[in-house]
């Protein structure tokens, strides 16, 4: 029995989050009338990411005004790439950053 038991540990599905990371200038911004918040696109990308608070598009507009680029990182299992990962307007589930170039 006790083998059985461990036999069965190692062989039991094991959940990993996709880390995936993407990075560039956000190169387009828009928001739809039945959106809370607004919608980037991320040079590199091919997906629109839905900015999850008012602070993070703060930080959005003020990247795109200033020709910034940005690193998100996605802490979400469903996305595993930077091209096609995800659906388009995807909250954010994660973190990302401006970088000072």
């Amino acid at each position: 029995m006790k083998q059985l038991l461990i036999s069965l540990a190692f062989l039991a599905p094991f959940s990993v989050d996709a880390n995936v990371t993407c990075e560039g200038v956000i190169t387009d911004i828009y928001k739809w009338d039945h959106f809370e918040t607004i919608s980037i696109l991320v040079e590199g990308t091919t997906r629109w990411i839905s900015m999850p608070s008012k602070s993070d598009e703060s930080m959005a507009l003020m990247a795109f005004a200033a020709g910034k680029s940005v690193v998100v990182q996605w802490e979400d299992a469903s996305v595993n790439t930077c091209s096609d990962g995800w659906d388009h307007n995807k909250k954010l589930i994660g973190w990302w950053r401006i970088k000072s170039n």
